[in-house]
This record gives structure tokens, sequence and C-alpha cells, in this order.
């Protein structure tokens, strides 16, 4: 049996106000979320690292109502803030039982791949900023690493005199790694 968890979603500046408009069920898409600068999404993160994801755990809450996702995370390297070499990503979904709860617009990073993600800290785990906005997978072609987020499970919108407008994705291509990461360390420099 397959559960599909849809739920609207804008992460407005992070602090989100929510909006019935932008609830409303759209076509293929289930979370909306305000389109974050990478500017922004280093301010609003306790952390960014760069990682590879090296096991995966779902299972059940104590009450039995959600399932959740524990990946763990070797750190090669914090792009900003500091910390242990191993952190634990925790998600909303995954499939236990032969039950699969999913939540479109998050990013998922499975074990063997390499990414840079931007991360808030929690009680002995992080999270995703905001959603796979906050999720760059690293490639390789031609012997050069490429970074690049799959924003597909996501519909955006921003605040237009005074109410929540649909705005165009971000249009995106894969970036050299090394780019992605001097931009996020000089964004990380900058004092708010």
């Amino acid at each position: 049996m397959v559960l599909s968890a849809r739920l609207g979603l804008v992460l407005g500046a992070l602090a989100g106000a929510l909006s019935p408009a932008v609830l409303a069920p759209r076509e293929a898409h289930a979370a909306v979320v305000v389109p974050l600068s990478r500017e922004a999404l280093v301010r609003h993160s306790d952390v960014v690292v760069r990682c590879a994801a090296v096991a995966r755990k779902s299972a059940w809450n104590a009450q039995h109502t959600q399932i959740l996702t524990w990946t763990t995370l070797r750190v090669d390297e914090y792009l900003k803030g500091s910390g242990p070499t191993e952190l634990t990503l925790r998600q909303l979904g995954g499939e236990v039982e032969g039950v699969t709860t999913e939540i479109p617009g998050d990013a998922h990073v499975g074990p063997g791949e390499r990414a840079v993600l931007f991360l808030r800290r929690g009680d002995g785990v992080v999270f995703l900023t905001a959603l796979a906005q906050a999720a760059y997978l690293v490639t390789e072609k031609g012997g050069t690493s490429f970074a690049s987020r799959d924003l597909s499970g996501l519909s955006f919108a921003r605040w237009e005199g005074g109410s929540m407008k649909a705005a165009e994705a971000p249009l995106e291509q894969a970036e050299p790694l090394a780019d992605l990461v001097r931009s996020v360390r000089a964004f990380a420099r900058v004092r708010p």
C-alpha cells in the first residue's frame, strides 16, 4: 500500500505564514514554497555541509501515526558552522512494513550519494532548511564534480501586494561543485 502525504506549505522567509489560497491543491505539486536565494539559504541554516550519506533507516514514530527516516551523513567539510564528522538527518516519510509515505518536494539523499546540504540543528538530529531547495546532489562528469537540485516536487509563490502569487520555478543547471562551495563560503563569511 502506498500512502502519499500531501501537504501545502509556504516557507515565507522560513518563518512562514500560511495562506488558504496557497494551500489549495495544485496539479502535480504539493509543497508550495517561497524561492530562497543561496544567500538566504546560508543565512537561515545553522550549518552547511559537504557530505556523503552512508546509511538510512525508517521507522514508525512512538504513536505509530507517522513514518520517520534517519539518514546518517559523513561530513567531509563544514562550509558554514562546525560540528561532528557524523550527523543524523531526520525527515518525515519513508517505507516501513510495506507502507510508504512521502513528502513531495522534500529532498532524498540515499546511501552512497554525495551532497551539499543546508541544515538546521535539532535535538540530536539535523533537518533540511527548506525541503529540496536545501539539497544539492553531487555527480561526476568528465572528471569534474557538479552540484544540482531536484526542485520538481515544489511549486513556488512570492509575496506580492500583501498576498501570495504563483511564481516561476528558479531556472537552474548543474554547476561545478567548486563554484557552489566558493559561493556558500562567501555568504557564510558575511554577517547579517
